[in-house]
């Protein structure tokens, strides 16, 4: 068994030659990962996908309008509100620990299909 120092290495994008032990926290956040660099690519090809992670912001902040905003909703709307458009692929696929905290409160859930998220995932496993 690898040492989870050297599964979330792998998740961050190192050369660890084993993969996270499917559905582990690591697992997870390689999977993250992996949406997310599919999703910067789909932003890449047509932009208006940014769109979609805004109206969600606004979707979230409407469902809830007396609760304060979580500190996730406030950073990405920050980031969609004030990085250009290479920063926020960056910041989407970032392999470090903010990178992984982030992408589990993503606003950019709805651009990939469920093909496309399950042919990802069956690549993990």
């Amino acid at each position: 068994m690898n040492e989870p120092s050297e599964l979330h290495d792998h998740a961050a994008g190192s050369p660890a030659s084993a993969t996270p032990e499917p559905w582990s926290h690591p697992w997870h956040d390689e999977l993250g990962l992996r949406y997310h660099q599919a999703i910067a690519g789909k932003i890449r090809c047509q932009s208006a996908w940014l769109e979609t992670a805004r109206q969600n912001l606004r979707r979230w902040s409407a469902a809830e309008p007396d609760a304060p905003p979580s500190q996730a909703r406030l950073e990405w709307q920050r980031i969609l509100d004030h990085e250009d458009f290479e920063e926020i692929l960056r910041l989407m696929t970032d392999a470090t620990e903010a990178g992984h905290r982030r992408r589990q409160s993503t606003p950019f859930a709805g651009i990939l299909t469920e093909g496309e998220r399950l042919t990802i995932r069956e690549q993990l496993l």
